[in-house]
This record gives structure tokens, sequence and C-alpha cells, in this order.
């Protein structure tokens, strides 16, 4: 479900960035390296403390995303067409955060019931569920978005455009958040 979310907020995050707010690809680039540096601390938070926490890491993971995703929405929506990178970078960088802290650990609680022989092809379906949900989310998300702004370069369309997306995506972390609680308790290392 995350690849699905990723695919969903990335691609249309994109044209905001370059149709929404005239951004250069540059730019847009520099807003992806601060979610970027959001989703390597997040994993590296996830890394240290999903063995002592289980579940609840990628669940904080999945409520900070959400607070994120519904704060930068705010943003978005009051600040139309002058909101630069330096005031984005709060939100974004909990966004990354939030995704960092639930990819890292799901992949592990997915695969740590797996036998030892089957682990190579575990990981590679696990992997090929990611992309195609990435995908999926992207396409899916592609077909809405365009229909809502007929293709129009025209920066409110497509600033309205993506501040819907974000409510999607803001409710698909609640969802996911919820079927969370499906995950074991624990580690492996821990009694389930």
């Amino acid at each position: 479900m995350l690849g699905l979310l990723s695919g969903m907020f990335f691609m249309t995050w994109t044209l905001y960035l370059q149709r929404g707010l005239g951004m250069s690809p540059l730019q847009a680039a520099l807003a992806f390296v601060v979610i970027a540096l959001g989703e390597m601390a997040g994993a590296v938070i996830a890394m240290k403390t999903a063995g002592r926490f289980g579940r609840r890491v990628p669940q904080a993971g999945a409520l900070i995303a959400l607070a994120s995703m519904v704060a930068y929405g705010l943003q978005v929506s009051s600040r139309q067409a002058d909101l630069t990178i330096p005031a984005m970078t709060v939100p974004l960088l909990l966004l990354g955060i939030g995704f960092g802290t639930i990819g890292a650990p799901i992949a592990d609680m997915s695969l740590a019931k797996v036998p030892h022989e089957s682990a190579g092809s575990a990981s590679g379906l696990f992997n090929t569920s990611t992309q195609l949900g990435i995908a999926f989310g992207a396409a899916l998300t592609a077909l809405v978005f365009f229909s809502a702004t007929g293709g129009s370069p025209d920066g409110t369309v497509n600033r309205d455009a993506f501040t819907g997306v974000l409510w999607w995506v803001g409710g698909a972390f609640a969802v996911m958040w919820g079927l969370m609680f499906f995950l074991p308790k624990h580690t492996n290392s821990q009694a389930d």
C-alpha cells in the first residue's frame, strides 16, 4: 500500500510543483531532496527502534505522514501561488520521516516469518508488489488528476487538483494505520 501512496503522491506533486507553483525542474528536484532527507532520517529511526517497538513504529510513521499531509494540504490551499521550498520544508521533512518509518520496518515485518530457503522469492514478490503499487497509484492518480485539470497548464487548476489528491492520500494513510494492527506486535526477535 505504501507503493500505491507513493505513486499517487509523487507523480502529482511533481506536476503541482512545476505547473501549480511554476518551479523549474531543478527547483522541483530540490524539493524532492528535502523529502528524501526526511525519508532517510525516518528509515534510520525505524532501524533503531523497530526491534523494540514492533508495529508501533510504522503506525507512528503513518500518523506522522497523515498529520504532515493535512498540514501540507492546508498550506497549499492557503498559500496558493507563492509557496516556496523553504516554506514547505517542515511538512515535507515530516512526510519523508513518515514514509521512511513505514517502509523500512514493513519489509522486515512482512518477510520475518518466511523460511530461509524462500527468502529470495518472498523478497522479490514484496518488491514487485511495491513497484506495481507505485505504477498503479501513478496511473490511477494521473487519470483523476488530468480529468480534473483537463491537461490545463493553469496554476490554479493544478493546485486545486493536487489539493484533492492530498486529501485522498491522507485518507489512505489513515486506512494504512488501521491495517497495521494486523501486523505482528513485535519483530521476529520478540514474542508475537
